[in-house]
């Protein structure tokens, strides 16, 4: 309902959370985060086979302290805007930013956020039972990356993390702050992002 007040996606408001969460935790007001994105922007591409996903780094301003409303809405500008070069190769941008490489992390972002807004339909064929399988990934592709769709029952996600920089405790207390952090914005979104709660209840007491 919020995202629809403001003319935003579901997308851009969770993104906005998820860097304000990450300019609470590293006092940064200058977060750059890589999100994919399909690529399958016009229809007489729609039916072809092959891999188009494409990567955005999205930087967001958190200059100045705004409301997260305000937040919503220069991430909903930026997010526009990055849509309209989304055909630009992310290794094309690296390259022209001579950006320098490094085996150890990603270049120009290493905080990667997901949004799956496509149908998780149920799949059926003749004479067979399908079910998801989770898989357990053992490599992480970026330091940090959250991924979170939308179910029957709600918003759901999962965090992938470099075991070498956080343990699971560490990414336990994140989640609990993010979902302290979403209930605040939802309660009071007009609060500058520097006022919004992150504590759970045991951590305040």
């Amino acid at each position: 309902a919020y995202s629809r007040r403001e003319n935003a996606s579901l997308f851009m408001t969770l993104y906005a959370a998820f860097v304000t969460l990450l300019a609470r935790y590293s006092g940064q007001d200058d977060i750059v985060v890589g999100t994919p994105i399909a690529n399958r922007n016009r229809q007489e591409i729609e039916p072809l086979i092959g891999f188009f996903v494409n990567t955005l780094a999205l930087r967001a301003d958190l200059s100045g302290n705004p409301s997260f409303t305000e937040l919503v809405r220069r991430v909903r500008q930026t997010t526009l805007d990055a849509y309209a070069h989304q055909d630009l190769p992310f290794e094309k941008l690296v390259h022209e930013l001579r950006v320098a490489r490094s085996l150890s992390h990603s270049p120009v972002f290493q905080v990667a956020f997901a949004w799956q807004d496509a149908s998780q339909g149920q799949l059926s064929m003749p004479g067979l039972v399908v079910s998801p399988v989770e898989v357990e990934n053992k490599t992480a592709a970026f330091d940090l990356a959250l991924n979170m769709y939308e179910t029957e029952q709600g918003l759901a996600g999962g965090i992938e993390y470099n075991a070498d920089l956080f343990d699971p405790a560490t990414i336990a207390r994140l989640v609990g702050h993010f979902l302290v952090l979403l209930g605040g914005i939802v309660a009071d979104p007009d609060r500058p992002v520097s006022a919004l709660p992150l504590l759970t209840e045991a951590e305040r007491q």
